[in-house]
């Protein structure tokens, strides 16, 4: 009787407590959604007004709301990315493309020598830095090298991409080799399995002058992750050019998706000037001058 009693007593003195913490706890946490809400909204604007004015070369305008979406989230990737790559387009002048990495850097001796190689026959990889991870949107991407003529027969190529997850590379191609000097490409085929989004992987190039021993390769090794913007996917599906869409890759920094895309066009259209023009903006940018001109070879097919 006595535990019934305390019981109602307790139950009555809560029906008379005040419900305003209770009713300000669910204003506030109300408030922080809609401000969320708002700030989201407020970032995407500014990115896809940005890569608006990217497209028509007003890049003024362009780092101007990149720079207010960085504002709203400080340090974000592809803000920061935007205004890196906007603001060398700026200083340059003249320049119709350009590309910054975030860590710059380029090691000359990334690739080693093997010992039937000379000196001057090193391989160059079309990447802007040796220090992180180039970047693409691509499921299956494509990667450029320079070979270099060699006075040694070159008994093959090789190429390797890896998932450090894994003991198996997520692709292996040995190719036959090219004959002269130039620029090769190496696509990762349909039938591969895709790169997952921000995953980073590993990948080895190499040429062989003995089958029979390794140690004598000569070899570039790199990485690479895949990324996803959806502001920069939303201004693609604008109608655009080539050179747009380029130009539009380089700003958002995925190095991969916009060298793709002119080393295309240049065996679309490989005496027009213009194309050249932006080729050798970009190449330049990252320090890549003495592949420039050199010509785009038919490689890669895979030696049955």
């Amino acid at each position: 009787m006595k535990h019934r009693f305390w019981a109602s007593y307790l139950l009555a003195a809560l029906a008379f407590l005040p419900l305003e913490p209770m009713i300000s706890t669910q204003v506030l946490a109300t408030e922080s959604v809609y401000q969320l809400a708002q700030s989201k909204s407020a970032y995407t604007q500014y990115m896809q007004l940005g890569y608006n004015e990217t497209r028509r070369r007003n890049y003024r305008k362009a780092l101007l709301n990149f720079q207010q979406a960085e504002r709203l989230r400080p340090g974000d990737r592809y803000a920061t990315a935007a205004i890196r790559n906007i603001t060398s387009y700026i200083q340059r002048g003249r320049n119709r493309i350009a590309f910054v990495p975030g860590r710059p850097g380029r090691v000359k001796s990334a690739g080693t020598r093997g010992s039937c190689f000379q000196a001057g026959q090193n391989i160059i990889p079309l990447t802007p830095t040796d220090k992180e991870a180039q970047r693409t949107t691509a499921e299956r991407p494509t990667f450029f090298f320079y070979v270099p003529q060699t006075s040694t027969t070159i008994q093959a190529l090789e190429f390797v991409l890896q998932d450090d997850d894994s003991s198996e590379p997520l692709y292996k191609g040995t190719f036959k080799p090219v004959g002269q000097n130039g620029i090769v490409s190496v696509n990762v085929p349909a039938e591969r399995t895709p790169l997952q989004i921000g995953k980073e992987y590993s990948w080895t190039f190499s040429m062989i002058c003995d089958l029979g021993n390794r140690d004598k390769d000569s070899y570039v090794k790199g990485t690479i992750v895949r990324s996803q913007d959806e502001n920069l996917s939303l201004e693609l599906n604008q109608p655009s050019t080539d050179l747009d869409r380029a130009v539009l890759f380089a700003t958002a920094g995925f190095w991969e998706d916009s060298l793709r895309t002119l080393a295309n066009l240049r065996r679309q259209r490989p005496n027009d000037p213009e194309v050249q023009k932006y080729w050798e903006d970009l190449l330049n940018s990252v320090e890549i001058k003495e592949v420039v001109n050199k010509p785009l070879l038919p490689c890669c097919t895979v030696q049955k």
